[in-house]
């Protein structure tokens, strides 16, 4: 028979705040990890909005190379066809493969590819089998429109994607825990942490029910909500629900673990808390721009405060970099950018805020700060006024540690801390034809 093997990358999860959570809650699921065979990862990487980011860690395990060589540092970058990921080399060997939500993909169709979903914010927007266009569809607007989403922009994405859950057996499937679910939906609303647990769960049952029809021998799944969790809602007094949720979600993915032979469960790395600071975003990214005179074809909005950028050729991009250049409020520059490819530039608003300054009083001049370094007196409270109407202001409550952990089930690991581009190796290894099948 054939050996089975998953991979679950578990984004950026605190193993300290798992475990206080396990013990207080009496979390089945989240103590069924924790007793799993586990070793310490590390990344060379260092520094958070440069290459200590999600979008960086996954090419680099996906990939096996450090970031300073496949140099992807932007979420929604495209991937150079040249670069083979590991679900590419399981292709090759003729072993059926299926790969979920990693960041920054690139998608090279294969027989042996039975299953692929991307990430809302990627690139290259294929999927397959072509039926999951209709759940993509309406992740892919919501990701990248969350600030300014308009569900009736979006009614047929959405009427398609229930239709889908509803075929799929979602709803069923979740039943058991629906009072559960709504009773965090009538204590806390309908919030971004619970839309994207709900997603994750989503996920996982919806992968387990299409693989399990495609005789999937490796999986490669990742999972985001834990680290969206500890970035924006770290500082809230009481977690019982986060721990729920992720009990929850560890239950299904324990479930679909229960077909395969060998398992591996890692965040790649890990975030510690911080003090609440604010990101700063434009509502509506799009028109911000062109209020600017800023003159795009495509535009590719990220996860946090970021753009990526189309222009019709080398030269208007050149020209409107410097117009972006100059974009300022009060003497202060707006954005950051960098030149990612002949006609892409990725564009970054780079002021952060220590409070949300939705009501403003006469100190809130302190609040704004370049860089952590130089700081601005925002004099005239009509233009801070006008500005904080054009923006949302995203808190922040984890910042990225490299340090990381992988949990796994029937791996020969005998080191007790590696690498985290060493998890591609072992994957490799695993998978290797001679060793993956056997009489």
């Amino acid at each position: 028979m054939k050996k089975k093997l998953i991979a679950i990358n578990l984004n950026e999860f605190n193993l300290k705040f798992l475990i206080k959570g396990s013990k207080k809650y009496n979390c089945k699921n989240i103590s069924r990890l924790l007793k799993l065979k586990n070793i310490k990862t590390i990344t060379s990487d260092n520094l958070q909005n440069k290459n200590l980011d999600p979008w960086v860690q996954s090419v680099s395990i996906n990939t096996g190379m450090r970031s300073k060589k496949h140099r992807i540092f932007n979420l929604g970058e495209k991937i150079p066809k040249n670069f083979n990921q590991i679900w590419d080399i399981s292709c090759s060997n003729k072993i059926n493969t299926a790969v979920w939500g990693p960041m920054n993909t690139n998608f090279k169709n294969n027989s042996h590819l039975k299953l692929f979903f991307p990430d809302p914010w990627n690139f290259d927007t294929k999927v397959k089998p072509t039926e999951l266009k209709n759940l993509y569809r309406f992740i892919r607007s919501y990701a990248m429109n969350y600030t300014n989403f308009k569900i009736s922009k979006n009614l047929k994405n959405l009427f398609n994607s229930i239709v889908f859950l509803v075929k799929k057996g979602v709803f069923f499937k979740i039943f058991k825990y629906l009072p559960r679910f709504l009773f965090i939906f009538f204590k806390e609303g309908l919030n971004s942490y619970f839309l994207f647990f709900l997603l994750d769960i989503f996920s996982v049952i919806i992968f387990a029910s299409i693989s399990k029809k495609k005789k999937i021998d490796f999986s490669l799944i990742f999972l985001n909500s834990v680290a969206h969790y500890q970035h924006n809602y770290w500082d809230k007094k009481n977690h019982k629900n986060f721990y729920i949720l992720t009990d929850i979600l560890l239950g299904y993915v324990f479930k679909l673990c229960e077909k395969y032979n060998s398992v591996l469960i890692y965040n790649s790395f890990s975030q510690d808390r911080t003090k609440p600071e604010y990101i700063i975003r434009p509502i509506d990214f799009k028109k911000f721009l062109k209020f600017q005179n800023i003159n795009f074809v495509k535009s590719q909005s990220n996860m946090t405060n970021g753009i990526i950028l189309t222009f019709k050729n080398e030269k208007k991009l050149v020209n409107n970099n410097k117009k972006i250049k100059l974009i300022h409020f009060e003497g202060f520059r707006l954005f950051e950018t960098k030149k990612i490819s002949h006609n892409k530039l990725f564009c970054r608003v780079f002021i952060r805020s220590k409070k949300k300054l939705n009501n403003l009083s006469n100190d809130h001049s302190k609040y704004l700060f370049y860089e952590k370094k130089m700081k601005k007196n925002f004099y005239k409270k009509n233009k801070i006024e006008n500005f904080i109407k054009l923006v949302k202001f995203i808190k922040t409550t984890g910042k990225h540690n490299r340090n990381g952990n992988l949990f796994f089930k029937n791996v020969p690991l005998k080191e007790k801390k590696i690498d985290n581009i060493k998890i591609f190796n072992i994957l490799e290894n695993i998978l290797k034809k001679n060793s993956f099948l056997v009489k």
